[in-house]
């Protein structure tokens, strides 16, 4: 250091005897240093506290206070700085030196100074100084970025709980399991109730972990909790989710997804699975896994939509079955030993198992003693939903967002639509019915009414008029498989056909009167054939007529059965 780099450096002097303060005054002050005095202890630390100098060249022996004290009181109050300290001494003996070092001192200098050496432990002193200042203020700053880091994540972690909403899987029906290996998960579980009653689930598995992961989340959930409450089809909610992945992820990120959809009016389990390890379903009345649904798709985000598979399966479901869904976590977690839970151990669960009510417990409990402490390796995700026709037909998406038009008054309108075979076999018509129903007049409270009369309206129509199924089949499980095969196959290489949809609405003084007509190209059917009553029924067949009686005023067949009309009449009080 050179003389003008010591003029930025105080330096407290504390002796009591004079001579020497002189001396180690003039050294210091002809070295360019700033020179601090003080005759004991008390004074020492009182100047010390006022000017906070940058080094201390402290006595031993002085009245009131001795060094050893005055020592610890500076390097007490000045804890989270460095202030070096070199204690003057006569004495050369090990203990005193010892206690030089035990009191805070950083050095020690023995009478008569050195000139020399005096310079060269000050200088070695105040650069330590520097470094560990240095050090300090970025331990501080780097604290301060921790800390405002930390703010953030509870903040944004806040705001993705907040936004993927998990209202659905509270349902008494639904147990869930989400274990992420960090603040964010890079798994996704989430559930809505449909227009109609029912419950779409989609569990997801993005590549990697935690934040980056996770932020894929917030565009898959906006598209599933929007196209679901529409009414739209698992099928074309996982062709835009797809589409909104394949443009926005990386080329290296993708998401392997199941999508689920329980519908309790048909007793059916429709899925969809790119990636996700196999579904099960557990039989209540066989006590075991009655089916298995393996992956037949990629994950979401790689292909384009012209090489996008939509294609369903769909199961029957029974009251009390079943159903589980994981991520590949559960598997693939390993414990302290290296070894995986693996697929068979998850299965034997299934098989040991004696209480179909515990069967997630046995699950989650399970895994807990398998890691036994060691630290999770990826993200954890398990759901079971239990099939309960009652509780399902009881969750049903409200109609809040039509609460614009609620108070609009009743007027008359018409609306018309033809829908040839090409777009039948890539377009569900019904959100879009829907919603221009419910925008032309509000109909508060009346949307999950609604949704089943069109719905059954046109599966009728499109079931029976145009693909010529018969529902009988679904009478027996072997038929059920069959139906749906049938279905799949017929759209395939379905050609021609038309269905004309004619809606109009004539106010009155309780509210209105909305007539709705399906009429299809079809062969019919005979529509006078006597069924059993909605109570009575049970089955998998022969509902939708009964279900569109109790639902509206009036259901008459014309033709040879391919005319459907119906009239409801709704109230706005």
């Amino acid at each position: 250091m050179t003389a003008n780099d010591n003029l930025a450096h105080k330096v407290l002097v504390a002796d009591d005897d004079i001579p020497n303060r002189l001396i180690l005054q003039a050294i210091l002050e002809n070295q360019g240093f700033t020179v601090l005095l003080a005759d004991d202890g008390v004074q020492a630390v009182e100047v010390f506290c006022r000017e906070q100098p940058d080094l201390v060249l402290m006595d031993i022996k002085m009245p009131n206070m001795d060094g050893y004290e005055a020592t610890q009181r500076i390097k007490a109050i000045n804890a989270d700085t460095f202030v070096p300290v070199i204690f003057l001494t006569a004495t050369t003996d090990s203990e005193g030196l010892a206690r030089c070092v035990e009191s805070g001192g950083d050095d020690f200098l023995t009478k008569p100074y050195n000139r020399v050496l005096l310079r060269a432990r000050i200088d070695a002193l105040l650069r330590i100084r520097e470094v560990y200042n240095t050090v300090q203020q970025q331990r501080n700053e780097l604290a301060s970025h921790q800390k405002r880091l930390d703010r953030e994540r509870q903040l944004a972690k806040r705001l993705f709980t907040n936004i993927l909403e998990t209202g659905a899987l509270d349902m008494p029906f639904v147990q869930s399991m989400l274990s992420p290996m960090s603040l964010f998960s890079g798994d996704i579980l989430i559930a809505a109730a449909k227009p109609s009653g029912g419950l779409n689930v989609l569990l997801g598995d993005f590549t990697g972990h935690g934040l980056a992961a996770a932020v894929g989340a917030l565009p898959v959930s906006s598209v599933f909790y929007g196209m679901t409450a529409k009414g739209y089809s698992i099928a074309e909610i996982v062709t835009e989710i797809n589409l909104k992945l394949k443009d926005i992820l990386p080329t290296d990120m993708f998401l392997a997804a199941c999508l689920i959809d329980i519908n309790p009016g048909s007793h059916t389990l429709s899925l969809w699975n790119g990636g996700i390890p196999k579904v099960q379903i557990y039989g209540e009345k066989e006590q075991k896994i009655i089916h298995t649904i393996e992956p037949r798709h990629l994950p979401l985000g790689i292909v384009g939509e012209e090489h996008f598979n939509r294609r369903i399966d769909v199961l029957e479901m029974r009251q009390g079955d079943r159903i589980f869904i994981h991520s590949d976590g559960i598997t693939e977690t390993a414990n302290s030993a290296g070894e995986m839970f693996g697929r068979e151990r998850l299965e034997n669960i299934f098989v040991d198992n004696k209480d179909s009510e515990s069967l997630f417990i046995d699950i989650h409990t399970a895994l807990v003693n398998f890691l036994a402490g060691a630290d999770q390796q990826d993200d954890m995700t398990l759901v079971e939903i239990k099939y309960d026709q009652e509780q399902l037909e009881k969750t049903v998406q409200h109609d809040s967002e039509h609460g614009k038009h609620a108070m609009q008054s009743p007027s008359a309108w018409r609306l018309s639509m033809e829908l040839g075979a090409e777009l039948m076999c890539h377009f569900d018509p019904l959100p879009l019915l829907i919603k221009s129903v419910c925008d032309m007049q509000g109909f508060r409270g009346q949307r999950q009414q609604l949704y089943t009369v069109f719905s059954e309206l046109f599966s009728n129509a499109l079931d029976h008029g145009i693909l010529n199924l018969d529902s009988k089949l679904k009478q027996t499980a072997d038929g059920f498989a069959k139906y749906y095969m049938e279905r799949e196959s017929k759209m395939e290489n379905l050609s021609e056909g038309v269905i004309t949809v004619d809606i109009t609405h004539q106010p009155n003084e309780d509210g209105g009167l909305l007539t709705i007509s399906f009429e299809d190209s079809g062969e019919g059917f005979d529509y006078t054939t006597d069924t059993l009553s909605l109570e009575s029924n049970v089955g998998h067949s022969g509902r939708g007529i009964q279900l569109l009686r109790s639902l509206c005023d009036d259901v008459t067949f014309e033709g040879r059965g391919n005319i459907v009309q119906a009239t409801y009449q709704w109230t706005n009080k």
